[in-house]
């Protein structure tokens, strides 16, 4: 089998029991993901594990053969882990869900070798693999930005790589530019890939797949303005004298200190901002809004209306998940395009207005993506040669 010893196979039991929940940090996520890639073996049983119905009827078949072998050997692993003074974090579901994947992934197994039935991986549709995230400088020249090393200054600030995935921009004695004009960057993040960083005033952005960042090097005296194209979340620095707005396409936001999200992927007709905390105002053709936390604005070429929204849910991509709360199915197969390789037919155009909510982990395989989906019975999916049909 896969494991390599009870305390790697105890940390992985723990990794998937929070993922199913959203509560993997970015570090963890990869770390999954490599013990996922690391063999044909591993990836099955991860991909069982993303299958509810296949998990639940695997787990009622192994408690007919073998529930009690399996139980016994998990409680010597644990007692193992105990003496080892091994402490597993698992928020929300506590220790006792690693104990609980350790069984059931273990059943899976199990019931594979003592029933010696074999299981097809159906291979459909994989994550595309991570493109190279591109930064822009004043001056047109453009870094690869996972092969960059050490620091460099740009427009007299100090740039770093501070972590594998965060840039960061330091300009504390530097003051706010009077009259000179500004230097601008420009983060491009394409799809399959993440990044995040820190400007100069210490606000930190998350920026999703597919997305784009233009930004000051240093702000001036008056505003802190950056223009988005995609989505990002925003942890702004509060500074009462300098207003930060994000510009998109169909709004401005502007706050002076919150976190908030801004979803404005230009291919499609709605724009979404929602705040998590403080408060932001949101400007489009004419039209104004205040948010509170909890509330989203949802800007189209039509109209502007706000709405009541889960935020754990809406920000849940931040934690490896693809967020569904009260998106269209056109939105969602938009939102799984940017990580997996594949096209989309719809059989009927109506089909394209359903709305789902919910989360699903980004590491799942495509199959269980589209069975979740499924399982609302307002459509179905044939999935053939990299192209998904959508049908009733």
């Amino acid at each position: 089998m896969m494991m390599c010893g009870s305390e790697k196979w105890f940390r992985i039991a723990g990794l998937l029991a929070r993922q199913r929940v959203g509560q993997l940090s970015e570090k963890e996520l990869r770390e999954l993901e490599e013990w996922r890639e690391a063999s044909s073996e591993n990836k099955l049983l991860y991909d069982r594990w993303q299958d509810g119905e296949f998990l639940e009827a695997s787990f009622k078949s192994y408690q007919r053969i073998g529930r009690r072998k399996a139980l016994l050997d998990m409680e010597k692993r644990v007692q193992f882990q105990r003496k080892k003074k091994l402490r597993l974090r698992v928020l929300r579901w506590g220790s006792v869900a690693a104990v609980f994947v350790m069984v059931v992934l273990s059943s899976l197994y199990l019931f594979d070798r003592e029933t010696e039935k074999t299981v097809k991986e159906q291979v459909a549709i994989a994550l595309m693999k991570p493109q190279r995230p591109v930064l822009r400088l004043d001056n047109g020249t453009t870094m690869l930005l996972d092969s960059l090393k050490g620091n460099f200054e740009e427009a007299g600030v100090l740039v770093k790589k501070a972590g594998e995935s965060t840039l960061s921009y330091s300009a504390e004695d530097l003051g706010f530019p009077q009259h000179m004009q500004l230097a601008y960057n420009t983060i491009e993040v394409p799809k399959g890939s993440e990044f995040d960083l820190i400007l100069s005033d210490g606000t930190r952005v998350w920026l999703n797949a597919n997305s784009k960042l233009k930004y000051p090097v240093t702000f001036g005296s008056d505003k802190r303005e950056v223009e988005l194209e995609g989505e990002g979340y925003f942890e702004v620095t509060r500074d009462e004298t300098r207003p930060f707005r994000v510009v998109v396409e169909k709004q401005t936001v502007e706050v002076l200190g919150t976190e908030f999200n801004v979803d404005a992927y230009p291919e499609e007709k709605n724009t979404y901002t929602t705040l998590v905390s403080g408060k932001v105002k949101v400007d489009t053709d004419g039209q104004t809004v205040i948010l509170d936390p909890g509330m989203q604005s949802v800007v189209n070429d039509e109209k502007m209306y706000t709405r009541k929204v889960n935020v754990a849910e809406v920000i849940s991509w931040r934690n490896g998940m693809f967020v569904l709360e009260n998106h269209t199915l056109e939105e969602i197969m938009s939102k799984l395009a940017r990580w997996y390789d594949f096209t989309v037919f719809y059989q009927n155009m109506s089909l394209k207005e359903a709305t789902f909510k919910g989360k699903i982990p980004r590491y799942a395989s495509f199959e269980s993506v589209l069975n979740i989906l499924e399982k609302t019975g307002e459509v179905k999916f044939n999935v053939k040669n990299q192209i998904v049909t959508v049908y009733q």
